[in-house]
Parts: C-alpha cells; sequence; structure tokens
C-alpha cells in the first residue's frame, strides 16, 4: 500500500503521442527534457491530408513533480 507521507523527489511516467507542428513539437521535448528525462524519442512522421504541415512524434519520460504531489 501506497505511504501517505509525502515524498521529496516523485516523478511521472509519460507516454505521450505528441502531434502539432515541427517547432512545437521540438519546444515540447525541450520542456519534457528540462523538467526530468526522456527516456525515449521516436522518429516524426509527417501528417496529411487535414493534417498536412504538422508532425506526430512518440515521446516517454520521467517528469520531476514538486515536493508532496502524488
Amino acid at each position: 500500500m501506497p505511504s501517505a507521507k509525502p515524498r521529496a523527489h516523485t516523478s511521472l511516467g509519460l507516454e505521450i503521442w505528441a502531434v502539432g507542428t515541427y517547432e512545437e513539437i521540438t519546444h515540447l521535448r525541450a520542456q519534457l527534457g528540462a523538467a526530468g528525462r526522456l527516456v525515449e524519442v521516436g522518429d516524426p512522421h509527417v501528417l496529411a491530408g487535414a493534417d498536412a504541415g504538422r508532425y506526430r512524434q512518440y515521446l516517454r519520460a520521467h517528469v520531476r513533480t514538486s515536493e508532496g504531489s502524488p
């Protein structure tokens, strides 16, 4: 059973399919890297049709949370 006591250094494991412009995804990767650690970064895929000009990219990250957060 998890402890109710807050931990000083907790982290979230995130699995993300990011969709956006190349610049938006690049910015997201930089922010996630600054907040924790990128564990896996997939190749960006160019989208077509109604999403032309946008990309999709798979990211896995461990991100630090603030003290006392679950």
